[in-house]
């Protein structure tokens, strides 16, 4: 399956979310934009049970902010219960023989694979994650901001999400969805930029490890953002 085929899986074109899915981690320059569909046991990844949500909510989105490829594994098990899942990876490769402060190969053959795990989903007349009206689960690398060189020649391919990435609070209001989920380890500091604003919209705010269920949360807005 060649990143182009992948990306066409998880931009399904019937969603409303398509138009976000991030198309970087598709390209796959170190494999000619072509790689193997690699099988769950090769490249290490399950998924998950969801425990955190005990049915569907069809007014709420979800922001999956986990390490690595895991996003991807709880994406694809949100995916099971109907949400859609949005690949927001924005991560580029470093050159070969460099090394980068984020490792995004793993996320590459994840999204290969889970292309391959929605593909079959999507053949089931009831998959209730690929119809249009599904809300959305958007998918991110908490490693996102890692930005501590140990040498200058280390390739910095850190990122940050911004506004424009996702919709706008009144997209999400405007599709029935006044309620967001934050699944991590924290909330990052990207995040409570936006979301900061986002509340003042009308948007409420929900924070879980991905164990307990998630508690309403008041996001503020860090002072120093940048760092």
């Amino acid at each position: 399956m060649t990143g182009r085929e992948a990306f066409e899986i998880w931009a399904q074109p019937d969603s409303k979310w398509s138009s976000w899915v991030r198309p970087v981690a598709f390209i796959m320059p170190e494999c000619g934009g072509e790689c193997r569909e690699e099988s769950n046991h090769t490249i290490g990844i399950d998924i998950p049970d969801i425990l955190y949500i005990d049915e569907f909510a069809a007014d709420t989105a979800i922001f999956v902010d986990r390490c690595g490829y895991s996003g991807i594994n709880e994406g694809l098990a949100l995916a099971g219960l109907g949400w859609c899942p949005v690949p927001l990876y924005n991560g580029t490769n470093e050159q070969s023989g460099a090394m980068a402060l984020v490792d995004n190969h793993g996320i590459e053959n994840a999204l290969i694979w889970g292309a391959g795990v929605l593909n079959t989903l999507s053949l089931k007349d009831d998959a209730p994650s690929l119809k249009k009206d599904a809300p959305p689960a958007f998918l991110l690398d908490s490693n996102r901001r890692h930005r501590y060189k140990p040498d200058v020649s280390v390739y910095d391919n850190s990122w940050d999400l911004y506004n424009q990435d996702i919709p706008s609070p009144e997209y999400f209001t405007a599709n029935g969805i006044d309620k967001i989920i934050i699944s991590g380890e924290k909330i990052h500091k990207d995040l409570r930029v936006i979301f900061h604003d986002f509340q003042k919209k009308g948007i409420r705010f929900f924070f879980t490890d991905g164990y307990g269920k998630p508690e309403e949360v008041r996001i503020r807005k860090p002072l120093w953002w940048m760092k």
